[in-house]
């Protein structure tokens, strides 16, 4: 089997948990669905094409920032007392009215990332090597904001290894529950399919994967099969 490996750097990044509004917080790794969004807009994919990643990468620290929060008021006119904004709505014909103010978001720093893209089909590995390897646009992974560095673009082979002598984790990386690793549990989008509820609104429907969060230096057992590419990087596919 073969896979294209991405090495990543990021100054700083926000892989945002769903639901977190007050603060946003971050996931220690970016989710699956993340890392499928970039290598589809990098190969200029329309439509979404099945792919399994495997996500690892480690982080020197977690910071607290302030950024600038707008709240539309559920489509409320603009009242001048209560907006400090207004936006046209064609559909409404009024204007909107915008509140805006100050959030925390939670920021990772320092990201050193390591990805594997497996597609379904096996003739789409050279397109996103050619796209991740010479990209078009700036790729993003987290905010819009939060660029990457790409460092280096490989194709690996990969192959299952029975463990002779105990492994330790070089990066953190997720694990599907069912392995039996790591600590922390998480429920992390991969792909969505999009939903009609009517009246022209269309709702993105996520399939979820149980991950376990495996950190740095986690020990894997003698006997243990695992997953590495030719570098020797361990490779969890989701």
């Amino acid at each position: 089997m073969k896979a294209v490996k991405i090495k990543i750097n990021q100054d700083a990044a926000n892989y945002k948990v769903p639901h977190s509004f007050q603060k946003k917080e971050s996931y220690p790794l970016p989710p699956f669905s993340t890392v499928i969004g970039m290598v589809h807009v990098a190969a200029g994919f329309k439509e979404y094409h099945p792919m399994q990643v495997s996500v690892a990468g480690t982080s020197f620290s977690s910071v607290d920032d302030m950024y600038n929060r707008y709240e539309f008021s559920n489509g409320v006119k603009f009242d001048p007392k209560r907006h400090q904004m207004k936006a046209w709505s064609p559909t409404r014909k009024k204007y909107i009215g915008i509140t805006r103010g100050i959030a925390s978001i939670n920021l990772l720093t320092d990201i050193d990332l390591t990805l594997h893209i497996i597609p379904d089909k096996s003739d789409e590995l050279e397109t996103i090597f050619e796209a991740l390897k010479n990209p078009t646009q700036f790729l993003s992974l987290g905010r819009h904001e939060d660029i990457i560095r790409i460092e280096n673009v490989s194709i690996v082979e990969l192959r299952e290894v029975t463990l002779e002598v105990e492994h330790d984790a070089k990066q953190a990386i997720w694990s599907p529950i069912e392995n039996g690793f790591g600590g922390t549990t998480y429920n992390l989008n991969k792909n969505y399919i999009l939903i009609n509820v009517g009246a022209g609104v269309v709702h993105r429907e996520f399939f979820k994967k149980l991950v376990a969060y495996v950190g740095v230096g986690f020990t894997f057992p003698v006997g243990t099969k695992l997953l590495f590419d030719s570098d020797g990087d361990i490779v969890f596919p989701v």
